[in-house]
């Protein structure tokens, strides 16, 4: 027998967990009223392409007009996130997930479950699926399988509680309650049986996943709700029929998305239809509302053709800037935006839209069309929110990655505050790099040469309750922005 050689030497290798990515600031969310494909228990679906859309929505849908729109742009936009608003009042749904093939399935044939809806048990003893025939492949022949056992089970839930049904809409099976509203409830499926029966159903609390009824819903309970489960999207684009309403009920009005689209740190990609924009003496359009209140995450987009998503278009052009490219950023001044038409306005009514901090895709000249100016309703723009959206991301995660990734403590000494201070200048040089940010003067006539500059609070200045609480607020920068040629003006003289 041998003596190990880790008698004399031994090495043990730590590794670092892998760092959180940055985030992802090209992701167009599109509010609807269009039930019938997406259930209350999602609340929301993504895609990755135009052909997934096709799958789910038909091709006269708003959801499908508003991703052709989006997903027409140069470079290929990709992620497309349709979030809904249910107007009218929900059953409660049990959603399942996956299940046993129809050929396990047939082996249940004396199952039992029970099941709470509407406040009651139902208790399925003696279920029999042994005869339920498995079809073809492809779907023809006989009835698809998973169709069969759906029917069966749904018998014993309709003679318990009449109305309740349960379908398989091709990847699990649903179970919905027959009432609708606030009083609509549903459990998951316990069964105690072997094999079980809740398991092989994909029913189980392990497996699925309940949404209780509820009562109709504003766009703003929808969009509550979608923040609050955590899901992300950069940008929002609504359903026409949400567009220039100022006298909706509470919940409905277009400056309330653009007011929850602020607080939420969305951008709101508004489509005005209204003629009255191109007015000067008129100051009630939704233009110069979303203008009157600033708001720094409003854009919005003047046209004439309601059955139009400009504003999608819009976003699909700037949601393929890759921030981590070297003069990547871009502004939308002058972009052509496919499956937008252009409009044909006069020089007056124009400047009446460039007033009010509107955009809109215009005749240039006698060949040119084009998106201009990309301003918001603050009178900042498109370009500069967008980035600064993604700064603040890239600094956030290149500290806490500092903190998450370290197999040793960040010490609070000056070296520890050095440290953090050197990933937040990481992050301002990328923003340099991409042309978000460059050399220039700030307001109050100083140079900064790198185009921006860290400040930090020294460690003997920092408050001991903060260094005992293992908190430093002691950082701050000051940045200058790149900008972006719109216009250009030229003099001259001549003389013989």
């Amino acid at each position: 027998m041998t003596i190990d050689i880790t008698e004399f030497a031994n090495v043990s290798i730590s590794v670092s967990p892998t760092g959180i990515p940055t985030g992802n600031f090209g992701i167009l969310g599109f509010l609807t009223n269009e039930e019938g494909v997406i259930p209350p228990s999602e609340g929301s679906r993504a895609y990755r392409g135009l052909a997934e859309v096709a799958g789910d929505w038909a091709a006269d849908s708003e959801v499908y007009k508003a991703a052709i729109a989006y997903y027409a742009q140069t470079p290929l936009p990709t992620d497309f996130v349709v979030l809904m608003c249910y107007e009218t009042q929900q059953a409660a749904q049990l959603v399942g997930g996956g299940t046993d093939t129809v050929e396990e399935l047939r082996l249940i044939i004396d199952g039992s479950f029970d099941i709470d809806i509407d406040g009651g048990t139902v208790n399925v003893t003696a279920l029999d699926l042994s005869s339920v025939s498995l079809g073809e492949p492809d779907g023809s022949g006989a009835e698809n399988g998973y169709d069969q056992v759906a029917a069966l089970i749904q018998i014993p839930l309709e003679t318990a509680l009449a109305g309740t049904t349960c379908v398989h809409n091709g990847y699990s099976f649903i179970i919905t309650s027959p009432t609708i509203g606030g009083g609509s409830t549903i459990s998951f499926m316990t069964s105690t049986d072997d094999p079980d029966t809740a398991i092989a159903l994909g029913l189980s609390q392990a497996q699925g996943k309940t949404s209780q009824g509820f009562s109709a819903e504003t766009p703003i309970d929808a969009l509550a709700k979608l923040d609050a489960s955590g899901l992300d999207f950069t940008a929002l684009v609504t359903h026409k029929k949400y567009r220039d309403d100022i006298t909706g009920g509470v919940g409905s009005t277009t400056t309330e998305l653009g007011d929850w689209c602020e607080a939420a740190k969305v951008i709101f990609m508004n489509t005005t239809n209204d003629l009255s924009t191109l007015s000067s003496s008129i100051s009630t359009d939704v233009m110069s509302l979303l203008k009157a209140k600033t708001l720094r995450y409003s854009l919005t987009t003047f046209s004439r053709y309601i059955s139009e998503y400009p504003s999608a278009a819009v976003f699909g052009r700037i949601a393929s800037v890759n921030f981590e490219n070297i003069n990547s950023t871009i502004t939308m001044n002058l972009k052509q935006l496919a499956t937008v038409t252009a409009e044909d306005i006069t020089p007056g009514e124009f400047q009446v839209l460039r007033n009010k901090y509107g955009s809109a895709v215009v005749q240039i000249g006698k060949t040119a069309q084009a998106y201009t100016d990309s301003r918001m309703a603050s009178g900042s723009w498109l370009d500069t929110t967008h980035g600064l959206m993604w700064l603040e991301n890239r600094i956030e995660t290149d500290l806490f990655n500092m903190l998450y990734q370290s197999n040793t403590k960040i010490p609070y000494t000056q070296a520890g505050i050095n440290t953090a201070v050197a990933r937040v200048e990481r992050g301002l040089e990328a923003a340099v790099k991409n042309g978000l940010c460059a050399p220039g003067y700030l307001p109050d006539g100083t140079y900064l040469p790198n185009g921006y500059q860290v400040l930090s609070v020294p460690l003997g200045d920092v408050p001991s309750g903060d260094k005992s609480n293992r908190i430093y607020r002691g950082i701050s920068f000051k940045m200058i922005g790149a900008g972006a040629l719109h216009q250009v003006f030229v003099t001259g003289e001549f003389a013989e």
